[in-house]
């Protein structure tokens, strides 16, 4: 055995907990004691297989829940837009060339898991709702294992519980739509809090052991934090609004601590790698995405920056922070009925926790133990101020730019509100009823019924008059693709020529093959007044002449030529 007395004995406990060498006197070990160490080496691995296992059991009940929510609400041209550029992907055009994109590819964020998806079923609209529910899923997780951090025992399973929880009953309706319909931002949250985790596992902050120490100089910790960054930008420019630039500021923010303190620049140097890792990914994410496009891959749209002007602020900041509200689940404002309203302030606790661990970020900004907390301040703060002073902010739908402050809030809530609860005996048992009330509300949203594709009876209408190859708005065509499996191809118009009275191929979301006269023959175009990307019977006629025959179904007018349409488009 080890024998330690009187001050020796402290100061050589004080050096192994260090990592230091401990002197011994003499060393025996007994059966009784190899048992000991045989049965405490077993239970760490045992602790990991019940995670494991826990989380497995959790991910899908937790999947199966979100599939079923989700088809209560019908795909849309976003969803079935990014079905197609992943599909095209597994087919052999892995740089999507030809492709005109959105002003946000997600080409190494969602496209990559919807060709994993598309490799086992057919192309169909419930692509997006497969794909919604385990982005959602996988987002409740995360946020729950970087809520739980470095905490091990109740204390860790407590913060878990608290930041899974907020997310785990998405509103239904626009709160559906917003974190389930397509990749619209939300996915993006997931290589982010995964990268998190990794830093908060890997960083030497909360340890015993020191940035500057031998065993602190995790070099490839920076490595890999410049990798990620720079691979999801490629994909979603946004990350840099929450993760590089919050990333860069907290340890700078440190490292001019740590200089001011006179601890040296040596000491530094964790901080300061960290920092010029977020720096250097963003040129080198733009790099790859200019050299993708010099390969002959897809172009992509315009991302508008601008700042708002003070004219529009106040809706703005109105929009803003219904949307927060419905990000969490808690728009009582837009709530249709009475369980809504309900559901609504019920989910008003998970909203006031989030906002406890903000103030309780803001007081801890510097402390040395909370590096990612601090992180996931400025990741919500940057997010929120970009899409509130900014001019993305249309409607609650536009609430998709600030998807991802919603797992960034229920971690940050997790790390610092659930330990305090934790330790409060009446604190846990309301915890526990809350999470129960929110497993009810998940229940009730999975139980209603679902909702048939939003132009099935479009679709169904063209198949029975054997049109297969036609123009419309980008509300419709790329949906009704999807759902015609084969079938049925709508390609979108959009307004060109001299004051845009004219049609011509929209380049957005589409492939400029598809308007190829030489590889398609299009003949006929739906025009409709209903949704928000649509063409109208007199941009018809002006591009291509009077119809040979018409038809009125339902909201649409379906015109049909006897020639090909795609050699009449104008640039």
């Amino acid at each position: 055995m080890i024998s330690l007395s009187g001050n020796d004995g402290k100061h050589r406990e004080d050096s192994a907990r260090r990592g230091g060498s401990v002197g011994v006197s003499s060393t025996s070990v007994t059966p009784a004691t190899a048992a000991d160490g045989h049965r405490a080496g077993r239970r760490p691995v045992r602790g990991w297989l019940a995670w494991a296992a826990g989380t497995v059991v959790v991910a899908v009940v937790l999947f199966a829940a979100y599939l079923l929510q989700s088809r209560t609400i019908p795909a849309g041209p976003d969803g079935a837009s990014i079905d197609l550029l992943s599909w095209d992907m597994l087919h052999g055009n892995p740089l999507l060339r030809g492709w005109w994109v959105a002003d946000v590819t997600f080409y190494t964020t969602e496209l990559p898991q919807y060709m994993l998806l598309e490799s086992a079923r057919v192309l169909n609209a419930d692509l997006a709702h497969l794909g919604g529910a385990m982005t959602y899923a996988l987002l409740v997780l995360l946020a729950a294992f970087l809520a739980r951090g470095r905490a091990r025992g109740a204390a860790g399973v407590v913060r878990a519980v608290t930041g899974g929880a907020i997310m785990l009953a998405p509103q239904l309706g626009d709160g559906t739509q917003t974190l389930m319909q397509g990749p619209d931002h939300t996915g993006t949250a997931v290589p982010v809090l995964a990268l998190f985790i990794l830093i908060d596992w890997a960083s030497p902050y909360g340890g015993q052991t020191a940035p500057h120490t031998p065993r602190g100089r995790r070099w490839w910790v920076p490595a890999v934090t410049a990798l990620v960054l720079a691979w999801v930008l490629v994909g979603d420019a946004l990350v840099i609004v929450i993760a590089a630039a919050p990333l860069a500021v907290v340890c700078l923010a440190r490292a001019c601590r740590g200089l001011v303190a006179r601890e040296g620049l040596r000491a530094q140097w964790y901080d300061l790698s960290m920092a010029a890792a977020a720096i250097v990914s963003v040129p080198v994410g733009l790099a790859a995405i200019k050299l993708i496009t010099a390969l002959g891959g897809w172009q992509i749209g315009t991302l508008q920056t601008k700042l708002a002007t003070t004219g529009i602020l106040a809706r703005n900041f109105r929009i803003t922070g219904q949307g927060l509200l419905e990000l969490f689940g808690a728009d009582f404002i837009g709530a249709g009925s009475t369980r809504a309203v309900v559901f609504a302030v019920l989910h008003l606790a998970g909203v006031a926790l989030v906002v406890w661990g903000v103030c309780a970020a803001v007081r801890g900004f510097l402390r040395g133990d909370r590096f990612i907390e601090a992180v996931l301040l400025l990741a919500i703060v940057f997010d929120v101020a970009a899409y509130a002073f900014g001019v993305q902010v249309a409607d609650l739908l536009s609430t998709r730019e600030i998807a991802p402050v919603l797992p960034l809030g229920a971690a940050l809530a997790g790390r610092l509100v659930g330990e305090r609860l934790a330790a409060r005996r009446l604190a846990s048992a309301a915890l526990a009823a809350g999470v129960a009330c929110y497993a009810a509300m998940l229940a009730y949203g999975a139980a209603q019924p679902a909702q048939a594709p939003v132009f099935e009876d479009l679709t169904a209408w063209l198949t029975a008059h054997h049109l297969s190859y036609g123009l419309s708005g980008y509300t419709q065509a790329n949906i009704v693709t999807v759902e015609g499996q084969g079938n049925i191809t709508l390609r979108p118009a959009g307004p060109a020529g001299p004051g845009g009275r004219f049609l011509g191929a929209r380049k957005w979301e589409a492939n400029r093959s598809w308007y190829d006269p030489a590889e398609h023959r299009a003949n006929f175009v739906v025009a409709s007044t209903v949704g928000a990307a649509v063409v109208t019977r007199p941009e018809a006629i002006a591009t291509f002449g009077q119809p040979a025959r018409t038809y009125h179904y339902h909201e649409y007018t379906i015109m049909v030529w006897n020639d090909n349409l795609l050699d009449r488009l104008r640039s």
